[in-house]
């Protein structure tokens, strides 16, 4: 069934053969030659191709996830999904007035997940030159409250005009994802 080139090689196993860098070079080293022998096996018994690449798809999704959740793009994917679901939603069910909001503290979860994200990654390095006691996580949480503190109070509190809901939320929304973002990218520099 499988279409053979020139090369001795069918398009769906280089295509294939291109998916696989997917995965991490360790276990590639360890098992390309015997994926790739898989793969043409059952190219040759699949009588559909679309049957052939709906297996490999799900075989794929399946193997890779726990490799991509690990990642920083992994996880940042995930997180701009469920964003993504809220805002949808928000859209289509909300009152135009609380669009506005939202949208401010999805735009801070994103800021927030990714200032826990590298404040974790700061933290963990070694090389540098600033003492561990700054990166530690409560130095990190007071610097990141304070700096919230201070655009809250510069935004002028006392005010109850859109503007200062939008702020409001977008800081609410920056330290709802801080402390994901660390314990994300704590769990990555584990592995």
């Amino acid at each position: 069934m499988a279409h053979i080139e020139q090369h001795g090689m069918s398009r769906s196993l280089a295509i294939y053969g291109l998916l696989l860098e997917l995965y991490p070079r360790p276990y590639l080293q360890q098992h390309r030659a015997e994926m790739l022998q898989n793969f043409q096996d059952l190219e040759q018994e699949t009588p559909s191709k679309s049957a052939l690449w709906l297996f490999i798809g799900r075989d794929l999704l399946v193997s890779l996830q726990s490799q991509f959740t690990r990642t920083l793009w992994g996880q940042t994917a995930m997180v701009v999904l469920v964003l993504a679901i809220v805002l949808v939603y928000t859209e289509y069910h909300a009152a135009v007035a609380r669009r506005h909001p939202t949208e401010a503290c999805c735009f801070g979860y994103i800021l927030g997940w990714f200032a826990g994200w590298f404040g974790k990654q700061w933290q963990a390095s070694s090389i540098s030159g600033v003492p561990s006691y700054i990166r530690s996580l409560p130095a990190q949480a007071m610097i990141v409250v304070s700096v919230l503190g201070l655009v809250i109070a510069v935004a002028g509190v006392g005010s109850r005009t859109q503007s200062h809901v939008i702020i409001w939320t977008l800081c609410y929304g920056f330290l709802l994802a801080w402390g994901p973002g660390w314990l994300g990218s704590r769990r990555q520099t584990r592995s």
